[in-house]
């Protein structure tokens, strides 16, 4: 994919977002001001859209370190970015809505493990391989 591929394509999304969150904010303050649920639709999908932000931020930033070059080290950064921020909005779904029972702790703990092994083949699996291109 061209770099203008990827900004073109990072662009649409954002649109899309902006332009179906906004529907969907009219609807919501037309139909029932008083329950913002379009709120929960704007923080979960701005989600995704910040996280595409940031991969394409990471990919162009110009720094020659290797945590920019490295393309399993930036995903790494992107999946570490989408997993505070998810966790952090389920933490405050739980706490307002069913407060007597954290189960944000499932998900917290569970997907921490899966980001944990993700780092690991990021940061220390094959560490030559991912310089030369040669798969581990």
């Amino acid at each position: 994919m061209s770099r203008d591929d990827a900004t073109r394509g990072f662009l649409i999304h954002l649109g899309v977002y902006v332009l179906v969150v906004g529907l969907l904010a009219a609807l919501n303050l037309y139909r029932n001001p008083s329950n913002l649920w379009f709120v929960w639709v704007l923080l979960g999908w701005g989600i995704g859209v910040a996280a595409h932000g940031l991969a394409l931020l990471l990919q162009r930033s110009g720094w020659r370190d290797e945590i920019f070059t490295d393309r399993r080290k930036r995903s790494f950064l992107v999946h570490l970015f989408v997993y505070v921020a998810v966790n952090a909005l389920l933490i405050v779904v739980n706490l307002l809505y069913s407060p007597g029972y954290y189960w944000f702790l499932f998900l917290l703990i569970g997907w921490g493990v899966l980001l944990a092994a993700h780092a690991y083949a990021a940061f220390f699996r094959g560490r030559g391989a991912a310089r030369t291109g040669v798969a581990s």
